[in-house]
């Protein structure tokens, strides 16, 4: 009568949520890295874009030719970091993406072995009480049989 509810595959459950739990960590790592990196891409573009106001500004006032050349020079680096910033974030939403879908994989996992164990906890929950009511109809019968 005093039986507990043991499932055998506790411990690969256990694990299954352990590995979910690192998934969920490495997504929110790498959720806060793409985070960063389109911070850094969005402060090159408001550069470029200041750049650009500045230069529109200083060719109306008339500027000498050195100043347009090095602007220009400039202007491309930043575009070059762009793209390479650009490629960055694309990379970042990639391994965002796999992660994600790693998160998925495991918590289906954990999910079946929790469904499996809460299947197997009804079927011990319910031969627990069909016992229980063979002992209880086995003391009212000898009771009456001892009356």
């Amino acid at each position: 009568m005093n039986e507990i509810f043991s499932f055998r595959l506790q411990r690969v459950l256990d694990y299954k949520e352990h590995v979910k739990n690192l998934k969920s960590e490495e997504l929110a790592r790498y959720r806060v890295q793409l985070d960063e990196e389109r911070d850094t891409l969005n402060g090159l573009q408001a550069e470029k874009n200041t750049m650009a106001g500045t230069m529109d500004e200083k060719c109306s006032e008339g500027v000498r030719v050195e100043y347009l050349a090095q602007c220009n020079r400039y202007m491309d680096r930043l575009k070059t970091f762009i793209d390479k910033q650009t490629e960055n974030v694309s990379e970042m939403e990639k391994m965002v993406e796999e992660c994600r879908n790693d998160l998925t994989g495991a918590s289906k996992e954990k999910e079946m072995l929790d469904r499996l164990r809460a299947r197997h906890y009804q079927r011990f929950a319910y031969h627990l009480s069909k016992e229980q009511e063979k002992r209880l109809d086995d003391l009212v019968n000898n009771k009456k049989v001892n009356l």
